[in-house]
């Protein structure tokens, strides 16, 4: 039985096997997750408006410097009824995207990051379709900048499992409670999945062939899902899978495997994820290609000075290590790094964030080379 075969049975377990719970859970199954917004919380019923911004200044060390209106994010949420629900997010990338002048801003972008209807069973069982935020790992679906310490998503969740990923499909989700103290969730889906710019100039590099919302480009579909866990409040693990066909004929498969965790005690978080991927490679097209790789990071947070400067503040700091392996079978096309930070929270849904990173990469089959440094003085806050 294959990956995608046990993942799809695990699935129909949690499907014919759940309770259904009359009361409604104490906390979300996934923090920060689609329906754990600030804005939604504060509207109620009915049609609400939010969203988030940041912005940054990017110092790096030996080039230039600059700032960058990086993601300006509306969301729009609908209570249709009580069992049917829609949501969506438009982002607004650099500025957006200009174009028909001759100040034509071609590094900007405008898309359509989610937009799912929702109809809901019960609890443990609900229907969702749509452009999905696709739950590849847990920082895919909790990626919002506010949410974040450090201005630079982890390295893995950049190139191996890439955030943002959002893909067409349909599928299920839902939470259940094993116990009192316990939460489950699960969501799976399927979706058009990745295509075949996943190996771009003879490399293996998945970010590039995230698919199109609108026409998958062969005939097989990909599967995508996650199960998560929480034993007790402050403690989050999960496993995911992505599987499918990305080639236009529908021959080479691609599959990436993630787990997460998330932990908290006292003033002390520590979060982390590793993910691993095997891809299909046509020989006779991309000879030196690799099949695979593998990436993780972890970080570990340090509350302190909560009230010392505003009601309701708290100083947080940061150090997080990054490790992304681009061909897991030879030696080298590797990078690590790590990041100190620093941040301030007026609010809690609002943050002013100093971060310092130094990555050294390394090439096929060569040395390691010099550190790059960066410097980042970034904000962020929901709305």
């Amino acid at each position: 039985m294959n990956l995608v075969s046990k993942s799809l049975l695990v699935a129909g377990c949690l499907l014919l096997g759940h309770s259904v719970f009359a009361e409604e859970a104490a906390r979300p199954a996934v923090p920060g997750g689609l329906y754990d917004k600030p804005y939604i919380k504060r509207a109620g019923r009915g049609v609400a408006l939010g969203g988030y911004m940041d912005h940054e200044f990017e110092y790096n060390e030996g080039g230039g410097n600059t700032f960058d209106q990086h993601r300006f994010i509306p969301f729009i949420y609908g209570e249709v009824s009580d069992r049917v629900r829609v949501t969506a997010e438009i982002e607004f990338e650099h500025g957006g995207l200009v174009s028909g002048g001759k100040d034509d801003d071609t590094d900007g972008e405008i898309k359509l990051e989610f937009a799912v209807m929702d109809f809901s069973f019960s609890e443990g069982f609900n229907l969702r379709g749509g452009v999905i935020l696709s739950p590849l790992g847990a920082f895919n679906i909790q990626h919002d900048s506010p949410l974040n310490d450090l201005t630079e998503r982890p390295t893995m969740n950049v190139r191996l499992m890439p955030s943002t990923l959002s893909e067409s499909g349909m599928g299920f989700f839902g939470t259940f409670f094993p116990s009192e103290m316990s939460v489950a969730s699960y969501e799976v889906y399927v979706v058009n999945g990745f295509n075949e710019s996943v190996i771009s100039s003879g490399k293996l590099r998945i970010r590039d062939g995230r698919g199109s919302a609108k026409q998958d480009n062969n005939k097989r579909k990909a599967i995508v899902g996650r199960l998560g866990y929480s034993p007790r409040l402050g403690i989050n693990l999960g496993t995911s899978i992505h599987s499918g066909a990305y080639d236009d004929a529908g021959d080479q498969n691609l599959t990436i495997v993630g787990l997460d965790a998330k932990m908290s005690r006292g003033v002390f978080e520590f979060q982390g994820e590793y993910g691993m991927s095997r891809a299909d490679v046509d020989r006779a097209k991309y000879a030196t290609a690799a099949d695979s790789q593998q990436g993780a990071y972890s970080q570990l947070n340090a509350h302190f000075g909560h009230d010392a400067l505003l009601p309701g503040s708290v100083f947080t700091g940061v150090v997080r290590f990054d490790w992304m392996d681009f061909d897991a079978d030879q030696s080298g096309d590797s990078e690590v790094g790590i990041a100190f930070g620093l941040n301030f929270r007026p609010v809690e849904d609002a943050v002013l964030k100093l971060d310092y990173t130094s990555t050294w990469k390394t090439p096929a089959g060569g040395a390691r080379g010099a550190a790059k440094g960066r410097l980042f003085l970034s904000m962020a806050t929901y709305f």
